[in-house]
Parts: structure tokens; C-alpha cells; sequence
């Protein structure tokens, strides 16, 4: 039979940590003035991170007296490394997504799973605030791939404040191009393409001084500069789904910024109302609803079966209405209620 001590061991490195007896590694944190430094030990670093186990090689290191000298930015998960013990009673968002982006860069694996878990978990609300800088800093990183679809999903149902954030015309074109594709991204055609042209203006340095609002001014090379930016976004916006006051007042004005095929089918849908073939299906979103169990794209499949269609089948827009029949935290649970509403 074996027992375990580990809060006694836990406690014993806490004082090696503040006594740095015997500590071979002076680590810098910060720049000028406000650099502050930790002493720390080799042998525990490198045992606790991977990322140390490879920086504080022979081959990588830089003595100074016999002590191993290291210039680090953010070094806050040293504790937690000494420790085993992570406290984020009086950290908020920012700082706890920090210590993620850091922990990722340490290679702390234990660490990156569990502060992405108590992000979404228990910073619903700063995460919900702050969708678009949590976005940015987690999609770079390899190892956040439950944060980085919990941000997906939120952007996807709320896209409105990621789009009018001011990172959104920072967004790499991948990225961008990973969420505008999907058939479940909640938004208005028509809206969506608005923000294309804010994103592309903004990425295309031929158009630094250009106006949306004086197309008129803007020469042939601002517009084919500006569809080289768009083209690979084109093929993923429905534009049929586009009512015809739309397309002629906001998209027809950039009709250059259209391969010459989709320009002829959109003029020849909205003049005889008769659709291509092969086009992209609406987005589930169309369908509003009132729902904490089902999302959009499953009352897209509710609705196709209702007709008999495949659960993927193109759904007209504003052809479905689901009603809010019953909901026990508003009108109770009583099974009596219940059933009156129900039958």
C-alpha cells in the first residue's frame, strides 16, 4: 500500500522557490527599468516544461559566475511549476488568458488544458466582452484547440460585436475565410458582405485614402487591387440570398469585384427570379427562434423534415416560423400547465 504527501512536497518547493538555495538560473523578466528578476533552479524548469528542457541546454544557454542567465517576457506559471498549485482567485480574463498564451509557449500541457477549461467555464462573461482579443491571441496557438472553437462557436451564433471589433480588419485572410464559409455563421448576407469591403479596404494599401462612400473618386487599379484582396472571399458569400434592393444598391456599385459568370447569373436571378444550380445553400441562421436546447442549423434540419426534404435541403428564407410553445422557467413546472400548452 502507498501513500501519497504531495501537499508537504508541494510546500517544501514553495520555500526552495523563496529561499533560492542553491539556484543556478537568474531569469529576466521585463525591459529597462521595470525588469525584475527570479532565481530559480535548472534542474526543476527543465523538469516541469519542455520548452526549459530544450532552452537551458548545453548548446543554448549563456553563463555568467556559474549561473545561467535567461531573458523571458512573461514567466507566471513559476509557482504552478514549483508548486503545483495554480491560484486565480483575484485574476481576472486578461490576465488568465496571458498565462494560457504563456503556459502554450512553456509547452506546459497540464497547465494550457486546464486554464482553456476554466476559461470557458468560469469567465463566460469576460470572454463574452472580450470574444475578439481572446480570438486573436488563442488562434495562433496550436495547443488551445477547445478555446479556439468555443470562440468560433460564440462567433458564429454572435458575430455582429467580432465583426465591428476594431481587430476584425486585422484578421488574417484564412482565418476570415474559415468563418464566412460556414453554413451555420448567424448574419444577413447583405451585412456580411458590408463587412468584406471594410475588411478589404483596409487590407489593400492601394486604398489607404479611399472613401466607401465616393466610389467615384476610386480609378481601375483601387478596384482590381481590391478584388485580387476579396477573390479567394468571393466564392463563399450568398449572394442569392440578397434581396434585390440590396444587390442593387450595395453590391452592384462593386459589380467589378465579380468573376464576370456570377455578375451574368446575379443579373439573370433577379430579372426571372430563377436560381443557378450549384449554388451555396442559405445558412441555417435564417431561421430565428426563441431556444436555450436547439441552435439555428438543427431547426434548418427540423424543417426540412417536416417537408420530407434531405436535412441539408435549401431552406427559403422566411419561410418557417418556430414558435416558443413551453418553457418550465417561464411558465413553470407544473405538468398540468404542462399539457394544456403542449396538447
Amino acid at each position: 500500500m502507498s501513500f501519497e504527501f504531495y501537499p508537504g512536497l508541494s510546500q517544501n518547493f514553495s520555500q526552495l522557490l523563496e529561499d533560492t538555495d542553491e539556484h543556478n538560473v537568474i531569469i529576466k523578466v521585463g525591459e529597462g527599468s521595470n525588469t525584475k528578476e527570479f532565481r530559480a533552479h535548472s534542474i526543476i524548469l527543465k523538469a516541469r516544461s519542455i520548452y526549459f528542457k530544450k532552452a537551458l541546454s548545453q548548446d543554448w544557454v549563456t553563463k555568467e559566475n556559474n549561473m545561467i542567465n535567461f531573458t523571458k517576457q512573461n514567466i507566471s506559471p513559476i509557482v504552478y511549476m514549483y508548486t503545483g498549485i495554480l491560484d486565480l482567485k483575484d485574476r481576472d480574463g486578461s490576465d488568465i488568458l496571458d498565462l494560457l498564451v504563456v503556459s502554450d509557449e512553456l509547452l506546459i500541457e497540464e497547465l494550457v488544458t486546464f486554464v482553456q477549461k476554466y476559461l470557458i467555464e468560469n469567465q463566460t462573461e469576460w470572454l463574452k466582452q472580450n470574444l475578439s482579443k481572446a480570438f486573436h491571441k488563442v488562434i495562433p496557438l496550436e495547443s488551445c484547440k477547445q478555446l479556439q472553437e468555443y470562440c468560433y462557436e460564440s462567433i458564429y451564433e454572435y458575430p455582429e460585436p467580432f465583426f465591428n471589433s476594431p481587430e476584425f480588419i486585422t484578421l488574417e485572410k484564412s482565418i476570415l475565410i474559415e468563418l464566412i464559409k460556414r453554413d451555420d455563421l448567424i448574419i444577413e448576407e447583405i451585412e456580411l458582405w458590408n463587412y468584406l469591403i471594410k475588411w478589404g479596404i483596409a487590407q489593400t494599401s492601394e486604398l489607404d485614402d479611399k472613401s466607401i462612400n465616393d466610389l467615384n473618386k476610386w480609378n481601375k487599379e483601387g478596384f482590381l487591387a481590391l478584388k485580387k484582396t476579396l477573390e479567394p472571399l468571393i466564392s463563399h458569400v450568398r449572394f442569392f440570398d440578397i434581396s434585390s434592393k440590396d444587390f442593387h444598391n450595395i453590391v452592384w456599385p462593386f459589380k467589378k469585384l465579380l468573376p464576370e459568370t456570377l455578375r451574368k447569373e446575379l443579373l439573370s436571378f433577379h430579372m426571372t427570379e430563377t436560381l443557378p444550380e450549384n449554388i451555396l445553400p442559405p445558412r441555417n441562421g435564417i431561421i430565428t427562434f426563441d431556444s436555450t436546447i436547439i441552435r439555428p442549423k438543427h431547426a434548418a434540419i427540423l424543417a426540412n423534415w417536416t417537408q420530407r426534404n434531405d436535412a441539408n435541403a435549401r431552406i427559403p428564407k422566411n419561410k418557417y416560423n418556430f414558435g416558443l410553445i413551453y418553457r418550465g422557467s417561464r411558465d413553470g413546472f407544473d405538468i398540468n400547465t404542462m399539457r394544456s400548452k403542449c396538447n
